[in-house]
Order: structure tokens, then sequence, then C-alpha cells
């Protein structure tokens, strides 16, 4: 599927991987850009994750596109939609990449006169943020799950499912709260769990004393701060079920080991290993 225009708003890491991409591929004739700083802008026109773009003007970048995609954090999201609905956009599906659904979704109901909206949440990033980190294959083999309303326009729906496809991306129809059930225990309590782990380093170790386990375990707690607190809060009743099931899981491990029960604590290793190999 090829566009005339598609918009991203803002242009880090997931919107200049996606502007990239389509680019990349010649899946559009225009990719514009909306950043919040006119430094944002150059960095992004220069790694090439656009064709042109905006400082916060709304109203030169979005008419007459195709798809608007707000990559924008979860907190920001809902501002971003109140602007999009100041400036006409008939014909345009708007979509959102956030780790979030149910809020989201239900607070752009309010715009249905407006636009369609569709949200979406490419399964795919790094902990490296800003459009440097920007790559054309970011999205190659991953998943991205779309929330769509019962009562969606179809037609915007395979717009927008094409424009993922023609990226890289397999797309999963989901409703928004299976959405944040699934990802409070998928991709929100992992995170959790890394930043908690690196808290161990508050006791003062060597460098050299941490081998690849550790460094691989912790990787996502060097991701922003301010972006993952942003989600967790916006999902929070999920994350703390994912996170008391945690526990309850790490205290059979701790039971057993206390009790130096062997045959416990490798039962248990064991079953969570059955349980990870036969999902991957």
């Amino acid at each position: 599927m090829h566009f005339k225009k598609v918009v991203i708003i803002g242009v880090g890491l997931i919107g200049g991987s996606i502007g990239k991409a389509l680019i990349q591929r010649g899946r559009a004739d225009e990719v514009v850009g909306v950043c919040r700083r006119r430094s944002s802008l150059e960095r992004a026109i220069a790694e090439k994750t656009l064709t042109r773009g905006f400082v916060d003007d709304y109203a030169k970048a979005l008419p007459g596109a195709d798809i608007i995609v707000i990559a924008t954090p979860v907190h920001v999201i809902r501002g971003v939609l109140r602007k999009i609905a100041e400036v006409d956009v008939a014909g345009a599906v708007v979509t959102d990449a956030g780790s979030t659904k149910r809020d989201i979704v239900e607070f752009a109901r309010e715009f249905k006169d407006k636009f369609t909206f569709i949200g979406g949440h490419p399964l795919a990033g790094s902990e490296k943020t800003g459009p440097e980190s920007a790559r054309a294959d970011l999205f190659e083999g991953s998943v991205c799950l779309l929330t769509p309303d019962a009562d969606v326009d179809k037609s915007g729906l395979d717009r927008l499912k094409g424009m993922w496809t023609g990226i890289g991306a397999d797309v999963g129809i989901i409703s928004p709260e299976e959405h944040d059930r699934n990802l409070a225990y998928s991709s929100h309590l992992p995170h959790v769990v890394a930043y908690a782990l690196a808290g161990v380093l508050e006791e003062k170790f060597p460098a050299t004393m941490f081998a690849t386990g550790f460094k691989d375990t912790t990787r996502i707690a060097s991701s922003d701060a301010g972006l993952w607190s942003d989600i967790l809060l916006s999902n929070k009743d999920n994350v703390l079920e994912a996170t008391a099931k945690f526990r309850e899981i790490l205290s059979r491990i701790e039971e057993a080991l206390g009790r130096e029960n062997e045959e416990d604590l490798k039962e248990h290793l064991r079953n969570y290993k059955a349980l990870r190999d036969e999902l991957f």
C-alpha cells in the first residue's frame, strides 16, 4: 500500500523509525513531522526520518494526510488529540503508538465526528531514544497491535494495517482492555523487574563482578524513566496485579531456598523453564 502523505507527531525512536522505514521502502510520497522543538526537527530531517516538518504547527502539517501517527509519550497523547480535532483532517486515519490503550481509546471517542481513531502499539523498541536511534528495520518481524472499536471504518483499518505491514510488521487485533492486561505482564512487569534488579547496585560491587546475565536482564532499565513512569501509572491496576503475581512466584523460590529443599527448588525452576521454553 502506498500513501500520498503520512504525518508523524513526535519523531523519536518509534516515530523516527516509522518515518525512516516509509521513506526507505518507498511507501509514502511525503513523511511530514511535527516536533515541539526546532532542534528535534532538524535532527529528524538530518537523519532522513522525514521529508519535511513543522514545529508544533498542526494547521500546516496535517491537511491532506492519509494517516496521522501520534508517537509521543502516553501522557501527551490526549493533548495531541485535542490539537488534531482543531484542524480539518477529514479522510485521515489517526493512530498512536502508546504502550497503554484503554484510556486513550476512550478519550478519542470524543472526537469520532472529527476523525477516525484506531489505537495502535508496535511491539518493538529499544532502551535508546531520539531520532538518532531510529532504524528503518526496527519493525521487521515484529507485531503491531491495533485496538479498533467494534464499529470501526473497515477501509480505515485496512489502510492502517497496510502501513504497518508495509514497513515489516505483522498486525494483531485486540481489545484495549485485553491489550492493557496482557502488556502489563509481557512488557510493563519486565521493566519494573529490570529497574528493581538494577536497584541492587546500591550495594557497591566492582563492575568486573557482573556477568552478561545481569547486563542482559537489566538492559531495559536504561530506558527513559519519565516515559516508563507515565506508562506504569496509566496501567496501574494491571501492573499491580502483575507485580503481585511476580512476588508470589518469587516467594515460592525463596521458601524452597530457605528450607534448603533441593527437590522443591529444582521443581520450581524446571516448571518456569518449561513455561518459557514452550512460548519461545
